[in-house]
């Protein structure tokens, strides 16, 4: 499969022609989008259209708790998941006005970053595959617009050819800030390992995160505890271990630990990363020119890291993947015009099943299937593309040689 997917070297020049997407034609790709929005509402269901931002109310009742001097984490209130620093960064400010804001700022520099980019189809079509992008925006989940922050800020920082520093230090201080509320925010920190002079970025981000914990531990020791008992209950008991395959085998066949569950689909993920970039050989810069949709897949790889994914970091890493792949597509590609129309209608199956044929497992298979078959075809494009990069490498030595 992969010496089908191979780009030859001529494709490299022609990537400014090449990267208009297509598929069906312009009005086509547009009426899909359209289609696939409308639908992801849809399927929604009426408790998260008529009732939207359940997240958001969750956090707004654990700060009224905080600040009343009652314990925000009672398993009986509204399941408030998330470590002490949120309460405290959080509750001497307007939180509504402030939230408001953040999500503002995050779609915004979003905007800004992706206003001249030809992908936004393609992210956009990944982006409400399944309907995640769609599910977490109406919870009002702040990991969702976290993460479409720290995506528009590496693309930003990696097109840019000005305060490239500044835009680093900027995002090493969003990954610090939010990996010490969601811990698996941590793992963006590892694309400064491809980013010129990006291991002092790499090293401060978790030496960050390390004092945050700490200074939880030592200032909030009871309010730590019970939220390490409060997510422990949330993810055991009420199967809210994630869509993937940590998630599935917590909820359906619960043989092994879950340190077990987290080891197997880390090496899962780990190995196909291996495989397709081979982080220990020189050089391990992105160099998008030269390898196209390296980045998008460096930032999808830090997404799927996360053993417990959920919709609000599907939909990120749908669209990361996408536009990774369409990056590095060319237009005669007929497998790659498929493939961005097939995983959305595969969803779109799946919830028509369970909708109608009561096969309440067709989604959690659809998801189990899906992130995993998505990662792995853009897996083996990044192994093709770095496969005959080295090739050609060894061909202009040889011709050096000859010539010289």
């Amino acid at each position: 499969m992969a010496r089908r997917i191979m780009i030859s070297e001529g494709a490299f020049a022609r990537r400014p022609v090449t990267a208009i997407m297509k598929p069906l034609g312009k009005r086509h790709d547009i009426a899909f989008l359209a289609f696939l929005a409308l639908f992801s509402v849809y399927q929604q269901g009426r408790g998260k259209v008529f009732s939207p931002f359940w997240d958001y109310k969750v956090y707004a009742y654990a700060l009224d708790q905080f600040r009343r001097g009652a314990n925000p984490y009672n398993p009986h209130g509204f399941p408030f998941v998330y470590p002490p620093a949120f309460l405290n960064l959080f509750s001497h400010v307007p939180f509504h006005g402030f939230y408001l804001a953040f999500v503002c700022a995050s779609l915004a520099c979003l905007a800004y970053s992706l206003r001249h980019a030809d992908f936004v189809v393609a992210g956009a079509l990944g982006f409400f595959t399944g309907g995640a992008g769609v599910g977490g925006i109406l919870t009002g989940n702040f990991a969702i617009f976290a993460h479409l922050l720290i995506i528009a800020l590496f693309y930003a920082a990696s097109t840019g050819k000005s305060s490239a520093t500044a835009k680093h230090w900027l995002l090493a201080f969003f990954i610090a800030l939010f990996a010490a509320i969601k811990i698996y925010f941590l793992t963006y920190a590892l694309v400064f390992f491809f980013v010129p002079k990006g291991m002092r970025y790499l090293l401060a981000v978790p030496v960050c995160v390390a004092l945050a914990t700490i200074a939880q531990l030592v200032l909030e020791p009871r309010l730590w505890t019970d939220f390490e008992t409060l997510l422990r209950w949330q993810m055991l008991t009420q199967n809210d271990s994630g869509l993937v395959l940590f998630g599935m085998l917590e909820q359906h066949v619960r043989a092994l630990s879950a340190i077990e569950d987290v080891l197997i689909y880390e090496l899962v993920v780990v190995a196909l990363f291996i495989g397709a970039v081979n982080p220990f050989r020189a050089p391990r810069l992105i160099a998008a020119e030269k390898v196209p949709g390296r980045l998008f897949y460096l930032l999808a790889f830090a997404l799927a890291l996360n053993p417990r994914m959920k919709e609000y970091d599907i939909a990120p890493f749908f669209a990361c993947c996408y536009v990774s792949l369409f990056q590095s597509s060319t237009r005669d590609n007929r497998l790659d015009r498929a493939f961005f129309y097939a995983v959305p209608l595969a969803f779109v199956a799946a919830w028509v099943i369970v909708k109608f044929g009561h096969v309440y497992y067709a989604l959690d298979v659809a998801w189990f299937i899906g992130v995993y078959f998505v990662f792995v075809v853009v897996s083996l494009r990044q192994r093709a593309l770095r496969l005959a990069g080295h090739a050609h490498a060894r061909h202009a030595d040889r011709d050096a040689h000859a010539t010289g």
